[in-house]
């Protein structure tokens, strides 16, 4: 009778240990199933910038301080992208499926152009923000290293590739607003993309001259003729945010989508530019 009671027992324990283990495994896929999106990987963008996006202009104090931040826009971009800051293209090493941002970016050496260059025609996503007339606000005078380019210096690229990037001469005032597809958008003096050249056209020019997309090879480079749209005295809306929690102005909307085409190749034309 003893040996029964034990076996018995020993079964029993068998049998909740089993079950104990089931219930692990199950709450463990559970987790698995019902993981939020904000735990995913996220997509890498590699940025390179002459803006104040992660670091102000007020020194290693500034950053250093208690309630230092990084400007909205670059905030706004870390909450999709794994962003990996770069300074210098021959020594970038680009990650598979990497977005490349460069935003009013320095001046490039004959050897970041060709590597450049390179990368997109070997299959390369590039999203370019270059303003002819950049009114961003800065501590430093013109001139001045650390202060954000006022022109775009990436002529030559652009000549290559068949574009000339212009600043429309007109009496309006030099903050406009603008529709483009869904997005409306408000900055200050933006530029204008010119065909250039008699080389067979690479880019397609939409939304009044703002946006160029080209298909450089394999890979694709579209083209903002404005980088002040980053700023967030254009978009943020002070008013409007504390009525809606929203944005004012869809500039930042407009870039994460124009990111979110090139991840996925998507044709700019329609809803999406307008006419």
């Amino acid at each position: 009778m003893t040996d029964r009671f034990a076996r018995f027992g020993g079964r029993t324990r068998l049998f909740v240990a089993l079950l104990a283990v089931s219930l692990v495994l199950l709450l463990f896929a559970g987790l698995g199933f019902t993981r939020s999106a904000d735990d995913k990987p996220k997509a890498v963008l590699a940025l390179m910038t002459t803006l104040p996006l992660q670091w102000s202009e007020g020194g290693i104090e500034a950053d250093l301080a208690q309630d230092a931040a990084p400007h909205p826009a670059f905030a706004r971009l870390t909450q999709r992208y794994d962003i990996d800051l770069i300074d210098d293209l021959t020594t970038w090493k680009p990650r598979n499926g990497q977005l490349l941002l460069l935003a009013q970016p320095r001046a490039f050496a004959p050897a970041e152009l060709m590597r450049l260059d390179n990368w997109v025609r070997s299959g390369g996503r590039l999203l370019i923000l270059a303003d002819p007339a950049l009114q961003w606000g800065s501590l430093y005078p013109l001139g001045d290293k650390r202060r954000p380019l006022f022109t775009s210096l990436l002529s030559p690229l652009f000549t290559h590739w068949g574009l000339e990037l212009v600043l429309p001469i007109t009496d309006d005032s030099p903050r406009i607003i603008r529709k483009i597809g869904a997005f409306n958008i408000r900055t200050v003096t933006p530029g204008e993309w010119l065909p250039k050249g008699t080389i067979s056209p690479r880019c397609s020019i939409s939304a009044k001259g703002l946006l160029a997309d080209c298909r450089i090879g394999k890979g694709r480079a579209v083209l903002v003729a404005d980088a002040d749209m980053l700023d967030a005295a254009f978009w943020e809306g002070q008013g409007m945010r504390i009525l809606t929690g929203g944005d004012e102005f869809a500039n930042l909307a407009f870039v994460e989508a124009l990111l979110m085409a090139l991840k996925s190749n998507n044709a700019l034309r329609g809803d999406f530019v307008g006419k």
